[in-house]
């Protein structure tokens, strides 16, 4: 049997008696849905039914990529998805859907993906609508399919056909972090570095990452605005001691009383204790470390930002040696380190890592960190 001919006949049952007078008033549907098929004839049908009376719709597979199209009961015409849409609600359909895509995605790919330009293939489903995305131009270039899921909860108000809807859903409410993708950590030291952390802090926020902060405690005083919107912003903050002096190089009693003042500073603004603690220069010793009360958090990757001063060098150098599990040192008080981190988060996620704060990176690869212990990177137990 011809395969347009079994989509029909499947078409006849999905429908039964109460449709096949529409259907046979009607030629123009049936040549739409033949010409549909025959023009979809290397591919497998995967669903053809009618909602509502109003629309086929008939979607094929084909080398896990989804086609799906939407034929008009009364007219037999192909009608675009936005016809299953409110006409009134239209704007506000696609404004929610862009809202959704920023919720998912970085910005760089948001941005492109929202173009009315991009073609979209939307997929009916019993509880969600999904939307392929094809023909765009991202740099960094993306390997992973480009797709949104969307809950009918999330569009419920739009919708001009039947829908299910899910007791149990929460509405979308931003980017998850996933244990199975390679996963590194992003600190800065020597701030708060006023704009610069600031910048910092929105570049994180528009790639769907989060940072640590090493912060020292003479300059907190004076940062406290910068401090809540780093915290705000999903990203933690760590100590690196009250005046940045090199902790082998004083009393350990000293370090202790400096420690104290610093961690006043920081609870007296934020209302919260340091977890972590960087020495400055990584600088360390054995009665350093047993005797204040601290995870140490060193790095396994030094840009020396500080030194180089250039953004293409601290991009190559982290593109060039990043590895599941690596914490990346760097300072928020250069341009040419805002302008690094502007390239390489998108770099990074079209990669395939998520870059996160230290906090995150030891919960994703199921570490439990030690006081008095340093860590230098935070690979998988299995590492």
């Amino acid at each position: 049997m011809p395969i347009f001919l079994y989509v029909i006949i499947l078409f006849l049952s999905y429908n039964g008696g109460s449709n096949m007078s529409v259907f046979g008033s009607n030629k123009n549907i049936e040549d739409s849905i033949e010409k549909i098929i025959h023009d979809n004839e290397d591919k497998k049908v995967t669903v053809n039914k009618t909602i509502d009376n109003k629309f086929v719709y008939l979607e094929f597979e084909n080398e896990d990529k989804v086609f799906s199209y939407f034929v008009n009961v009364q007219t037999g015409q192909s009608v675009d998805f936005l016809s299953f849409i409110k006409e009134e609600e239209r704007s506000n359909f696609l404004n929610k859907i862009n809202e959704l895509l920023y919720l998912k995605y970085p910005k760089f790919i948001a941005d492109v993906l929202s173009a009315d330009s991009v073609e979209k293939t939307y997929q009916i489903k019993d509880n969600e609508l999904v939307i392929y995305y094809d023909h765009y131009t991202i740099e960094p270039s993306m390997n992973e399919k480009l797709f949104l899921v969307v809950n009918y909860n999330e569009i419920k108000d739009y919708l001009d056909f039947t829908f299910l809807l899910s007791a149990d859903y929460q509405n979308e409410d931003g980017y998850n972090f996933s244990k199975d993708k390679k996963t590194v950590a992003l600190t800065f030291d020597d701030g708060p570095g006023g704009a610069k952390t600031n910048e910092i802090v929105n570049l994180l926020a528009e790639n769907k990452a989060h940072a640590t902060f090493f912060m020292v405690g003479n300059k907190m005083e004076n940062g406290a605005s910068v401090i809540h919107n780093v915290l705000k912003n999903g990203n933690e903050i760590g100590s690196h001691s009250y005046d940045h002096k090199n902790m082998k190089r004083q009393k350990t009693e000293d370090i202790l009383t400096k420690e104290e003042q610093t961690k006043t500073i920081y609870h007296d603004i934020t209302g919260e204790d340091f977890i972590y603690t960087r020495p400055p220069y990584g600088s360390i010793n054995n009665s350093i470390k047993e005797n204040l009360d601290t995870i140490f958090i060193t790095w396994n990757l030094d840009t020396e930002d500080w030194l180089h001063r250039d953004k293409n060098y601290i991009v190559d150098y982290v593109m060039n040696n990043i590895s599941d599990g690596d914490i990346i040192l760097m300072h928020d008080l250069y341009d040419s380190t805002v302008d690094a981190v502007r390239e390489l988060l998108p770099k990074l996620y079209a990669e395939g890592y998520q870059v996160v704060s230290i906090s995150e990176l030891a919960s994703l690869h199921d570490r439990t960190l030690e006081p008095h212990t340093i860590y230098r990177s935070i690979k998988r137990n299995s590492e």
